[in-house]
């Protein structure tokens, strides 16, 4: 497998996938107010949290496929999957942002999210089987995937109380992610 073919198609869809989010933020028909500018609040929300999701993934996936000399069968087909479920956001990102209050709607939404991110896991992994030189990426370690999934685990229990902390958490977890590794970059340039 050509791995800049595989990245070039990859960033196409990302990028497509961060475009199409941004067409459920609707210009009100019944007039601009206020009022009407407000209903657009979670749709805008669910809109940020999820291109910050998909930059951040982007962003990954970039480190993960940089490590790359071999490309195998399986890191490509696990690619395709990871792409199919990326190519869902959009969907759960609209149905989250209209309805904030749905149980259903955080549920398929973090749903779509938790299958995207965990099938980054297997990415990853078959990326440093296939290239034992290579290192896991920096959300394999054990402090980020506590992090990451522990975010899931709080974000699915928390749809039973209240749909949209659902969402507040995965923002939440992602942030604290983020922190973490700007962390850890941090420390080892000190190092070095």
């Amino acid at each position: 497998m050509d791995k800049n073919r595989v990245m070039a198609f990859t960033d196409a869809i990302i990028a497509i996938a961060a475009t199409i989010m941004v067409l459920e933020m609707k210009v009100p028909d019944v007039g601009l107010s206020m009022t009407n500018l407000l209903e657009l609040v979670p749709i805008f929300f669910a809109y940020t949290v999820s291109l910050f999701l998909i930059y951040f993934a982007w962003r990954s996936h970039h480190n993960a496929f940089q490590k790359a000399d071999v490309l195998t069968t399986d890191t490509y087909l696990i690619n395709g999957i990871w792409l199919f479920l990326l190519t869902l956001v959009p969907f759960g990102t609209g149905v989250f942002g209209r309805y904030p209050n749905s149980n259903l709607a955080a549920f398929l939404y973090v749903g779509i999210v938790f299958l995207w991110t965990f099938s980054f896991q297997f990415l990853d992994a078959s990326i440093v089987k296939n290239n034992p030189t290579a290192q896991k990426d920096e959300v394999m370690h054990p402090m980020a995937r506590l992090i990451l999934f522990g975010g899931f685990g709080l974000a699915f229990l928390s749809i039973l109380i209240h749909p949209f902390m659902a969402f507040i958490i995965l923002a939440v977890s992602n942030v604290l992610m983020v922190i973490r590794i700007l962390h850890e970059k941090k420390k080892s340039s000190e190092l070095n």
